[in-house]
């Protein structure tokens, strides 16, 4: 091969690059390294910023939720407790006293269920009160929107009920059952909705890993590549300068039998 085709073969700015490009890891380190690359690569990593982003909101909606949940459940044993008295003092046999005791612990029962519901926040947000009834959680270009039961006593019908007579205990057992119905509903809904958020956060990240993946085969560097093609610079590089050696020696030689 002649010196000059070596040397034209010899690209210095091309080993800059591939060695920048092993230093960084990145093909491409500048918008002139490839500008439709680079055009390409700044929408792919929005486009996985905002997934990652969508992600963070979903799992935000899924533990508010579970907070909703938690505190539904002391809802849930206080209302079977309610229930428990109001069959109770459906009895005959207990006399008006009796009926008073068993009253004031259902009275107290109410005001335990309005106590939980007040504790039922996620950042401030009061969950059960009937205050939010929806709450829309951000994901990327959807969104889902949660929908939030009123589990006060108020939400279900429970207010003003007591249990002095047979009759009042027996109007506050239907009023009960169909609380029980309410907050049975409610529950399941959480239930539902966590499972919506969990799906929506699977399917964000396969999209997110499919999109680094191509964004990866345009930006990520190919090292084995790299390093063979530094190799081949560097071995052009060095027999261009053994040639050109030779060649400057194979001239003195000539010189000197000039002379």
């Amino acid at each position: 091969m002649a010196i000059d085709s070596i040397s034209s073969s010899y690209n210095p700015a091309a080993v800059s690059m591939l060695q920048q490009s092993l230093t960084t890891g990145r093909q491409i380190n500048s918008a002139a390294d490839n500008p439709s690359g680079q055009a390409m690569v700044t929408t792919y990593t929005s486009q996985i910023n905002q997934q990652d982003y969508a992600t963070r909101n979903a799992n935000d909606g899924i533990s508010l939720l579970q907070t909703a949940d938690g505190v539904s459940e002391s809802v849930g044993s206080q209302l079977q407790r309610l229930n428990e008295l109001a069959l109770q003092a459906q009895n005959g046999t207990y006399n008006p006293s009796q009926r008073n005791i068993l009253n004031l612990e259902f009275q107290q029962g109410l005001q335990s269920i309005n106590q939980f519901i007040g504790q039922a926040s996620f950042n401030g947000t009061n969950l059960l009160d009937g205050s939010t009834q929806n709450i829309d959680i951000a994901m990327g270009n959807t969104s889902s929107s949660l929908t939030m039961p009123n589990f006060s006593t108020s939400g279900l019908g429970l207010d003003g009920l007591n249990i002095n007579s047979a009759t009042g205990a027996s109007s506050a057992l239907e009023s009960i059952s169909a609380a029980l119905e309410t907050y049975t509903a409610g529950r399941a809904q959480f239930g539902a909705q966590q499972n919506g958020l969990s799906s929506a956060i699977d399917n964000l990240s396969s999209q997110s890993i499919n999109v680094q993946a191509t964004r990866s085969q345009i930006n990520d560097t190919d090292y084995a590549r790299s390093i063979a093609e530094v190799s081949r610079q560097q071995i052009l590089d060095q027999a261009g300068l053994a040639m050109q050696a030779q060649r400057n020696q194979d001239k003195s030689q000539v010189l000197q039998l000039l002379q």
